[in-house]
């Protein structure tokens, strides 16, 4: 296998970094989400990395190594069985499936066009398995982060500033932050929460959606009422019946 330099972007983030990070996510979502955590696939082996490296033709990146050796991916959820009208337990990453090896490879395709494309970016998180084009979140050899929309057509040539990390394990810690403490950027558009057992980043459209944010405390009245509305089915002062 290719040698894998031990620093990654310009904050110099280790590769092993992913792993505390990592730790922190699963063990909470074991306590407090055990249908997302149902979802986390055991880790790739080396010899799964090499034959993918080997098929792309170039070294995939070493943080995103490290994380897909210790958890290759998430299950599929169309591949399970489960009512379709759920949330799919399975995008706890910011919204986002963690792409198996195999799927990285069918996201990415091959080619003279998807080498265009991708560049040096690699794909490792998309919105939704089951739909295509796919959008998700890529990561380049540097360990930058990018957002991709294959049905706009445009490449993830440029780091993109939201999530706006600077390397795989700090989007990693930024999550960590978001379902252990509830706060931090990630915060900042959507709020991680339960529903039917996952964590599932809300608020969710649907007055009868039973949902609830993880640490209410961090959420102003205003929210918290609206919050619990949705969780138990009342109507709160000033909102229609």
């Amino acid at each position: 296998m290719s040698e894998r330099p031990e620093f990654h972007g310009e904050s110099g983030v280790r590769a092993s970094d992913v792993l505390p990070a990592w730790a922190a996510i699963t063990n909470w979502l074991a306590v407090h989400a055990p249908a997302s955590h149902a979802t986390l696939r055991p880790g790739a082996t080396g010899g799964d990395v090499q034959s993918v490296e080997d098929g792309l033709g170039a070294p995939l990146p070493a943080d995103l190594v490290t994380l897909l050796q210790t958890c290759n991916g998430t299950v599929d959820a169309s591949d399970v069985e489960r009512d379709p009208d759920e949330y799919d337990p399975g995008l706890f990453l910011a919204q986002h499936h963690l792409l198996p090896l195999g799927a990285i490879v069918a996201v990415r395709g091959s080619g003279e066009s998807a080498d265009q494309f991708w560049s040096d970016w690699v794909p490792f998180a998309v919105a939704d398995y089951a739909v295509t084009p796919w959008d998700g979140l890529a990561v380049e050899p540097g360990g930058r982060l990018a957002t991709f929309s294959q049905a706009s057509g445009e490449p993830p040539s440029q780091p993109h500033t939201e999530p706006g990390h600077a390397s795989l394990a700090e989007f990693l810690n930024a999550l960590a932050e978001a379902l252990t403490q509830g706060t931090g950027p990630l915060t900042a558009t959507a709020t991680p929460g339960f529903h039917e057992g996952a964590l599932v980043w809300g608020p969710l459209p649907g007055d009868a959606t039973p949902w609830a944010p993880a640490h209410s405390e961090n959420e102003s009245p205003a929210q918290t009422a609206e919050h619990a509305w949705v969780d138990h089915g009342a109507t709160p002062a000033g909102r229609g019946s």
